[in-house]
């Protein structure tokens, strides 16, 4: 730059910028949706919630459940869905087709989205199923219907490459597995650490 340039340049006083304005604004709303979803947990009965948008959901979940074409909840979840959300431990029977694993799979979600869940906190949700065929069922459920959440979720099944399991099991917030392999890695993975876990989850 030329010196005739630099005297046409009018003199400017430094101005302090904040650094992560959006992020510390967000962070800020983020804490306040939580607090209005814990409120209304409170308040709310079961026999209200005729749609799942009557539950206290946050807009990522909602948004999963309508793209996945689930608008109107079961007996089972109607029933189940309120009580995981209150913290409550929950026992729930129904024949096959109710929608069980929808009942469970939401809290699973809310649970971790109001502990403002991490890569970096580990392992926050443990499915465990009988059978290989039930955790792939389990696992494209919450494929779906968490897509815009920001979890990690692994499938730890047998049959499946040991190495490669072994090595992003760190990586996932949610796993979904059978007995066999789960108690494989607890006594062959130093890597499988259940320290920060929020839910256990028995199919």
């Amino acid at each position: 730059m030329s010196n005739l340039h630099k005297n046409n340049i009018p003199n400017k006083k430094k101005v302090k910028v904040k650094i992560f304005t959006k992020k510390q604004k967000s962070s800020k709303l983020i804490n306040t949706v939580i607090e209005e979803l814990n409120q209304k947990c409170k308040d709310i009965v079961a026999s209200d919630c005729k749609t799942f948008n009557d539950f206290p959901l946050s807009s990522n979940t909602l948004k999963g459940l309508n793209e996945s074409k689930y608008v109107n909840p079961t007996d089972i979840q109607r029933e189940t869905i309120l009580l995981a959300l209150q913290g409550k431990d929950v026992l729930g029977a129904a024949q096959t087709g109710s929608g069980k694993t929808l009942a469970f799979l939401i809290p699973i979600l809310e649970t971790m989205y109001c502990n403002q869940w991490t890569h970096l906190d580990g392992l926050g949700a443990l499915v465990i199923t009988p059978t290989r065929e039930l955790a792939l069922q389990i696992f494209e459920v919450l494929r779906k219907v968490g897509k815009y959440h920001n979890f990690s979720a692994g499938l730890i099944i047998g049959g499946k490459d040991l190495k490669f399991e072994r090595k992003r099991m760190d990586q996932c917030n949610i796993i979904i597995c059978t007995p066999g392999r789960l108690l494989q890695h607890m006594d062959e993975n130093p890597l499988f650490d259940c320290f920060n876990m929020k839910v256990c989850l028995l199919f």
